[in-house]
């Protein structure tokens, strides 16, 4: 485990470490102000489900109010006291829906259960969507609709739909239809405005931007094991690439500084790691006390059954149900086996995302992302970059926050590690985070901000922010 000072992240911990110090050695003596360094009054955040707060699962008020880009907007208002900075707050009690922790299961696998979503308008059921019946809850509109917010996060939102006309309009909210109800409620009734068309309006008044968005894009393949969402191919990296330059052209048109960030690894969102093929195999050996093998679906279909590899992933949501007795016809008998643990009742493939066919597409997919952001960042926009690549100056996602979290780090005597809650960084859902995560997310941004443009703005104090946004 690591262990770092409350606000050890760069350069913004190392100037509170240094002010702790001077006052010790020399009491008369003040640590140095805050300062921006860049005009921070107008910021504008643009991303999807991290940037617009979503947490455990669900938008709530709460969670928005937790959301990275306001924890940094609170920090930017102690440089520039007149700072504005709105966001689409949903009215208190409403939202949609999120997981809530019920206890801890054999193997210390939290438990939860839904919380329904209130005041919803009224909701929209597609019994064709992948995986089964979606429902699609429209929620009371923004009191922002009249002017966009700052916060331009919007969950569910993919990259590829940034040029797609009425995806914010009601008339769209059809079994199948094109439509993001969290898009609809930041826009006037009947709006055919599209996302792109919406930076661009909100961009032209900012001073300020931070980018964080592709994420959403990836995740419904991951969450699904593979059978849902856009495919990981070359017309995906293409789009995604092709479009990211299109958002940020705008962001970052007559010089408008900001920073941009890559995205984090797949696997170091608990989603993934929590269910690496052979430290699972590892662990249930442990745990039942036997040498007993995973086994996973062939994903070509050529076989009934493989033994698990230590790069194939058995999905979080998944884990609770690994070893489970559950019937099983083998010939003319029904016989209860333990699910995953015999070769005659293996795990389905949409419950594994499998190195062969799954994982190494999406992998692929994301760097080739990341190295276009990074490209752009460098040698395009001349911005800094929260980067994943090694030996650079900007600060690394993966291996100064996500990564290391994964391993466990100790941050003020506060341990944060990838377990969901009880870890402090992600939430219920095994992929977005919580108050605290947030917290550490906003610490990564005034990181960068602090560095690449000379700027003094205080770090959150995370270990003060709740564990949960509910």
């Amino acid at each position: 485990m690591k262990i770092f000072t409350l606000n050890s992240w760069g350069s913004a911990g190392l100037l509170a470490v240094a002010a702790l110090l001077l006052h010790a050695c020399a009491p008369a003596q003040d640590a140095p102000a805050p300062s921006a360094g860049v005009d921070v009054s107008a910021y504008v955040a643009v991303g999807d489900s991290y940037t617009a707060g979503l947490s455990a699962g669900g938008l709530t008020r709460a969670s928005q109010e937790y959301s990275y880009p306001n924890l940094l907007a609170q920090q930017l208002r102690l440089v520039a006291a007149d700072a504005a900075f709105s966001q689409p707050l949903l009215e208190a009690g409403s939202g949609s829906g999120y997981l809530t922790l019920v206890d801890f299961l054999a193997g210390d696998l939290p438990r939860t259960r839904r919380v329904a979503g209130q005041a919803v308008r009224r909701t929209v059921v597609n019994p064709a969507a992948c995986g089964g019946p979606d429902t699609v809850r429209l929620l009371t509109r923004s009191a922002t609709a009249a002017a966009l917010p700052q916060n331009l996060g919007v969950p569910g939102l993919l990259l590829s739909q940034i040029e797609t006309a009425n995806l914010g309009n009601e008339s769209a909210a059809v079994p199948g239809g094109n439509f993001n109800s969290y898009f609809e409620r930041l826009l006037p009734a009947a709006s055919n405005r599209t996302y792109l068309q919406a930076v661009t309006d909100v961009a032209a008044s900012a001073t300020f931007f931070t980018y964080f968005q592709g994420l959403d894009d990836l995740m419904p393949y991951v969450r699904s094991g593979g059978e849902c969402g856009p495919l990981p191919n070359t017309t995906l990296t293409n789009q995604l690439r092709a479009n990211a330059r299109k958002v940020l052209d705008r962001l970052t048109a007559d010089g408008r500084p900001g920073i941009i960030a890559k995205l984090p690894a797949l696997t170091s969102l608990p989603i993934l790691r929590l269910g690496r093929g052979l430290d699972l195999q590892t662990r249930l050996q442990a745990r039942f006390g036997d040498n007993a093998l995973l086994y996973i679906e062939d994903p070509l279909g050529f076989r009934p059954a493989q033994p698990i590899t230590n790069s194939d992933y058995v999905l979080a949501t998944a884990l609770p149900r690994v070893g489970q007795l559950t019937p099983v016809q083998v010939g003319a008998a029904t016989l209860m086996l333990p699910y995953g643990r015999d070769a005659r009742n293996p795990l389905r493939d949409a419950d594994v995302l499998d190195d062969t066919q799954e994982f190494s597409r999406i992998k692929g997919v994301l760097d080739s992302y990341n190295d276009e952001l990074e490209r752009l960042a460098k040698d395009v926009y001349k911005l800094p970059a929260i980067s994943t690549a090694t030996g650079r100056s900007t600060l690394d996602l993966d291996e100064a926050l996500f990564n290391q979290v994964a391993g466990g780090i100790s941050v003020g005597g506060v341990v944060y590690s990838m377990e969901p809650v009880r870890g402090n960084f992600f939430s219920l859902d095994n992929y977005t985070l919580t108050p605290r995560g947030n917290g550490l997310l906003a610490n990564a941004f005034i990181t960068a901000i602090n560095r690449a443009y000379r700027a003094n703005i205080p770090a959150v104090d995370v270990n003060n922010l709740p564990t949960t946004a509910q």
